[in-house]
């Protein structure tokens, strides 16, 4: 019963979003390294939140697909509050892009910083997940070629303004990519070691955060807990490093999924801040700031106690 289930959710879903459009490119090999082929690339699929947060699919709802499968699926609902935010601030859609070098996402059309990776960075999520004890940590690290290999767009519409004009989708068959370094001398270039002893205290070039806070450079300590966690944890070296191209981690050596930018996407990112948050207080500095993360060299480890 649970296998005719999930065969007529299937059938379901790609009747839905097969008037979507075509299949979303996706620049991956379907080749993979055990030598057998691999590539699941669907339609970009569009749900239409309505003025409750009530999600629908081709003008299908959640209950509607139930009944035409026989079972109940789970209940998913958007904050009416959150709807209603969307459109005073004039937010027509959401859109995430799954490709084989990450995650792209876009508001109205435009680009923001999105999540990069390569086979090597997305393979270390389940390792350093296990760190953490996250649950399914080793299913993470097995799944890298499916997930490399799928090709998914989602697209969530909010409600429009009465009178506002339609904001179009971007271009589905030109597949996003990520922003290339700009060869711009760095307006700030930034490289320390941390030091932290068992107590949390820091250390910056032999001196201790106390001292650096005498001269106005405050270095926190870490709280008890924080280190009790740091040591749960195995945790020795992490590395953060930011510059034209976003922001790379490492924990223990091992590179994680970064945070990918250039100049356009921050400047995306501060202007739809103002967008979102018209009384803010802050709309000047977000957009005097953002913008110049794209021109600071930092490269900063944080080491930690050895067990």
């Amino acid at each position: 019963m649970r296998y005719l289930t999930l065969v007529s959710l299937l059938v379901v879903v790609a009747l839905l979003v097969s008037s979507c459009g075509p299949a979303v490119p996706t620049a991956a090999n379907e080749m993979t390294k055990s030598g057998q082929r691999f590539l699941l690339s669907l339609p970009r699929l569009e749900i239409t939140v309505d003025e409750q947060g009530n999600p629908s699919v081709g003008g299908v709802t959640l209950a509607q697909i139930s009944q035409l499968i026989g079972a109940q699926l789970p209940e998913f609902t958007i904050n009416p509050y959150y709807v209603n935010w969307m459109k005073l601030t004039d937010v027509q859609h959401i859109e995430l892009v799954h490709g084989a070098d990450g995650v792209y996402l876009f508001v109205n059309g435009k680009q923001l910083p999105s999540i990069a990776w390569d086979s090597e960075s997305l393979g270390n999520v389940g390792q350093v997940a296990g760190l953490f004890n996250i649950p399914f940590a080793q299913l993470i690290g097995t799944l890298v070629p499916v997930i490399e290999r799928t090709g998914l767009n989602i697209v969530v519409r909010f409600p429009k303004q009465e009178g506002a004009a339609d904001i179009p989708l971007r271009d589905a068959s030109q597949l996003p990519s990520l922003p290339k370094p700009e060869d711009e001398p760095a307006a700030v270039v930034a490289r320390a070691d941390i030091v932290f002893d068992e107590k949390g205290i820091p250390y910056v070039a032999g001196l201790s955060g106390q001292d650096l806070a005498n001269v106005g450079i405050p270095v926190p300590a870490l709280a008890p807990s924080t280190m009790a966690a740091v040591k749960q944890f195995g945790i020795r070296e992490m590395r953060i490093v930011s510059g034209d191209e976003g922001v790379f981690i490492s924990v223990n050596g091992t590179p994680l999924p970064h945070i990918a930018w250039n100049n356009s996407f921050l400047t995306t990112a501060a202007e739809l801040y103002g967008q979102m948050n018209p009384d803010s207080p802050y709309i000047a500095l977000a957009k005097l700031f953002l913008p110049e993360l794209n021109n600071v060299d930092m490269d900063l480890t944080l080491k930690f106690p050895a067990e």
